[in-house]
């Protein structure tokens, strides 16, 4: 027998060209799944040269309603959790997170949307280290700048993961999960800011409330004694404290993963590779 090894050519998925990942959820109880799809069926309205370096990830929280996805030319990864906990917001975005392609995400609620100047704004920046960005919004009906949603963030994957990621002890009641992660980013030292107010998203001005989102009452009461626990925990014993580390509590099942033909054409940087020693004297940011 021949000990000749043969080279077959393989198939490598490689999403390198991927400069932002968008993540977003949604949990839908009501008749028609239009808020999602219309919004992707925008987005696949973009420039090409724009698209191609965008992710979406979709997460569904266990709706109820079920429907098929449409063939959207978009890079796109769709995945559905299968246990169904009440508000596990946390558990979505963890999730979703976990799937990004991209170091830069953006983490979004399905009732905003994004210009393009805004997404082509995000995918040329560098990486945003231990800055996360909030976004100002413009108002649908007067055109106003508003301020930043309280859970809509451009962060590093990296460092989303560093510091454990949304707590899911929130999961199962609404409320208080946007505020501890915010306050829990700071005290280790992440920095907030906000991209420059020309580049906004905006809330969406064509959901139909009754029929295509969801019917689940908000109530602060369960969740703010456990955010008031965690105040507590974390100024008493420090950075060690006040996140429980609950992460992906549920199991779920990956229903796309598309991606679009593109043939992205690298720029050399032979560079890089030799100048390793400085960023190990340097250090990341």
């Amino acid at each position: 027998m021949s000990n000749v090894l043969i080279k077959q050519p393989r198939q490598v998925v490689d999403n390198s060209h991927i400069k932002l990942s968008y993540v977003t959820h949604y949990y839908l109880d009501q008749k028609r799944p239009d808020t999602v799809l219309d919004l992707l069926a925008r987005y696949q309205r973009y420039a090409p040269e724009l698209l191609d370096r965008i992710q979406f990830v979709v997460v569904d929280d266990c709706s109820p309603l079920r429907f098929d996805v449409p063939d959207l030319n978009l890079n796109l990864k769709w995945l559905r959790i299968e246990d169904d906990i009440p508000w596990n917001q946390p558990g979505a975005r963890n999730l979703g997170v976990v799937y990004a392609a991209s170091d830069k995400v953006l983490l979004t609620d399905i009732d905003h949307e994004f210009p393009e100047a805004t997404l082509s704004k995000m995918v040329r920046m560098r990486e945003c280290g231990r800055d996360f960005f909030k976004i100002y919004r413009t108002c649908p009906t007067t055109g106003r700048l508003r301020k930043g949603h309280s859970n809509i963030f451009l962060l590093s994957r990296a460092r989303f993961m560093r510091l454990y990621g949304y707590d899911e002890e929130f999961s199962g009641h609404y409320g208080s999960d946007d505020y501890r992660f915010v306050k829990f980013q700071k005290y280790h030292g992440s920095r907030q800011r906000y991209l420059p107010k020309k580049y906004r998203c905006s809330p969406r001005g064509d959901i139909d409330w009754e029929a295509s989102y969801h019917s689940l009452e908000r109530d602060l009461g369960p969740n703010t004694p456990v955010d008031a626990r965690k105040e507590h925990e974390i100024k008493q014993y420090g950075g060690d404290a006040g996140h429980s580390r609950m992460f992906l509590r549920f199991r779920w099942e990956v229903l796309i993963d598309r991606t679009r033909d593109v043939q992205i054409q690298r720029k050399r940087n032979r560079l890089w590779q030799k100048i390793w020693y400085w960023r190990w004297l340097m250090g990341e940011r």
